[in-house]
């Protein structure tokens, strides 16, 4: 499991973003966000949808950028940027996966893709970079070195 390295917490309608400590003695705050500027009605609201408005929120100001940002402080001033994001009515950016496995995919369907129409110089670039060939695509490789380069008749 992920070591957490902030620490959220809510008091009323503020939630309060601190970096995670060892022992819970002396957490200074870092960031509070107070709700009840973006949702008005915040206050009156049932628990459920405090709690619900609370998660969504704490997700969003997390997610923004959490690929790029290892460290707490970097954390909590992409969690301070978002939120004027949020306060000026922007719903902006995408969540990003922490771990990077969402942009790794995508790399891969790349190379996948151009793997099905790929010519030799092409399948030699990607062994060139550390990427294994099937034995087709070495094959067609082989073809391709032993005619130097020149295409058959």
């Amino acid at each position: 499991m992920a070591k957490r390295i902030v620490k959220w917490t809510v008091d009323g309608s503020m939630l309060k973003l601190s970096k995670a400590l060892e022992n819970n003695e002396n957490v200074k705050i870092e960031a509070e966000f107070n709700l009840v500027e973006i949702f008005p009605m915040f206050n009156e609201m049932t628990d459920v949808q405090q709690q619900a408005i609370t998660f969504g929120i704490r997700q969003k100001l997390m997610d923004t950028g959490a690929s790029e940002i290892g460290n707490a402080d970097g954390k909590i001033t992409s969690a301070k940027k978002q939120w004027e994001q949020l306060l000026a009515g922007k719903w902006a950016g995408e969540r990003v996966n922490g771990t990077g496995a969402s942009e790794n995919k995508k790399i891969a369907t790349t190379i996948k893709d151009v793997r099905k129409i790929a010519t030799p110089e092409q399948l030699m670039a990607l062994a060139t970079l550390g990427f294994s060939l099937s034995a087709d695509e070495q094959k067609l490789v082989d073809e391709f070195n032993s005619t130097n380069g020149k295409k058959k008749k």
